[in-house]
């Protein structure tokens, strides 16, 4: 079995500027701290990790739960309001929905998401753009605060435990990057932002990241063939 395992906001979904507006105008209105969204600087890069390090930071231990469950009501708040204004405002990666769908049509490959984001926006995200989260196996920052840990518990999700011959992870970000190459999974990155040796704009070229991902029997008929033949 192969697991192929997404992440979501810039690889699969084009909302990762909102998502992080939106994330600093909560932790403005309920913590009144401005927000660096250079999320690099964060331990974890996760909403449930970058939550953490901020009210460590800045609040007496005394107020950190109570401050952290504000923020995160307020961001879920906000998001449900910003895109039920804006419904267009959450837009698919090119070619992400037809790659999903494809890779769920094979009982070799074992589909999942790793998320950074909290389930309930990662769920809102998903199907907006047409992909119905309780056909694939997810994980996300509701789980665990840690990528690598997210990551696990979508695989886990995803084999039922059963053994998996290659795993590779879609991310757009260092940070997934690294978390693939410290679980030894193979990396894929999506848009500009991710310096790695196989990088592809958007998921549209379906014929070569099947083919990268040796999935030829997935290939349509007329494409279903090595290069050159």
């Amino acid at each position: 079995m192969q697991l192929v395992c997404f992440d979501i906001d810039g690889t699969l979904v084009d909302s990762a500027d909102i998502d992080g507006a939106l994330y600093a105008d909560a932790v403005r209105a309920v913590l009144n701290i401005e927000l660096d969204t250079d999320w690099s600087r964060f331990e974890n890069v996760s909403d449930s990790g970058i939550l953490s390090e901020l009210v460590e930071r800045h609040l007496p231990p005394s107020r950190r739960e109570t401050a952290a469950k504000a923020v995160q009501a307020r961001f879920l708040s906000g998001t449900r309001a910003h895109f039920a204004a804006n419904p267009h405002s959450i837009t698919e990666v090119a070619g992400a929905r037809a790659l999903v769908e494809t890779l769920l049509q094979s009982p070799e490959v074992a589909v999942c998401i790793a998320t950074g984001g909290w389930k309930e926006t990662a769920t809102l995200k998903l199907r907006a753009i047409g992909l119905e989260p309780d056909r694939i196996a997810m994980a996300t920052s509701s789980d665990a605060m840690r990528r690598t840990d997210i990551m696990r518990l979508a695989e886990w999700r995803a084999t039922n435990g059963k053994p998996v011959t290659k795993r590779t992870y879609f991310g757009d970000g260092a940070w997934d990057q690294g978390a693939a190459r410290e679980l030894g999974y193979a990396f894929i990155g999506v848009g500009g932002a991710v310096d790695h040796h196989i990088v592809y704009p958007d998921l549209q070229d379906l014929d070569s990241i099947l083919a990268r991902l040796d999935l030829w029997d997935l290939l349509p008929r007329q494409s279903n063939r090595l290069p050159g033949q």
